[in-house]
């Protein structure tokens, strides 16, 4: 940093001309600044979709298992909770775009990397989505009627880890309180 003022002392620049490069400088960061940390509305819909896709899918998959966990012998009235790891995630398609530039008679190329986008029936633009990866589960509660039964409350644990392909240390499995 000491360099640059140095150098920049040596350029014999006057003061009016440092006050114009130090505000245009601070001008380039705050750009730079606003450009990393803003958000584009398009994104801000796609995250705020994908909130909604995995409530969505929360609440059908828990709802799927209580009725089939209802239908384990002596299971009864079944509720359960599922949390999450991570939310849905696309993969686009990426391709690259080859530019030439042609000087003097030599020619160069340069190659960058960018999502491909079609557009759909209504003319907007979208990126090309390769692969939907669908939420992680992270963990399960079941509170069931009969969990106080150790066959039953292992047979939903069984059920449930093999659904979901985790491990039993992610499976909690309590006997539901009498609701009198």
């Amino acid at each position: 940093m000491n360099d640059l003022l140095k150098n920049i002392k040596k350029l014999k620049i006057g003061k009016k001309n440092m006050i114009l490069l130090g505000l245009a400088g601070f001008i380039m960061l705050v750009l730079l600044v606003g450009e990393a940390f803003g958000s584009d509305s398009s994104e801000t819909v796609s995250k705020e979709d994908t909130v909604n896709f995995s409530v969505e899918y929360i609440e059908k998959t828990e709802k799927s298992l209580e009725a089939l966990l209802e239908k384990i012998n002596g299971a009864g009235k079944v509720r359960v909770m599922i949390t999450l790891e991570n939310c849905y995630e696309n993969v686009y398609a990426r391709g690259y775009n080859e530019k030439s530039d042609n000087r003097e008679g030599s020619t160069e190329y340069e190659s960058e990397e960018e999502y491909i986008i079609v557009k759909n029936g209504s003319n907007n633009e979208e990126c090309l989505v390769v692969k939907v990866y669908e939420p992680t589960i992270k963990g399960v509660a079941v509170v069931a009627e009969g969990a106080g039964n150790t066959q039953v409350k292992n047979a939903i644990t069984q059920t449930v880890c093999a659904l979901f392909d985790i491990s039993t240390a992610r499976v909690s499995v309590e006997t539901m309180a009498n609701s009198n």
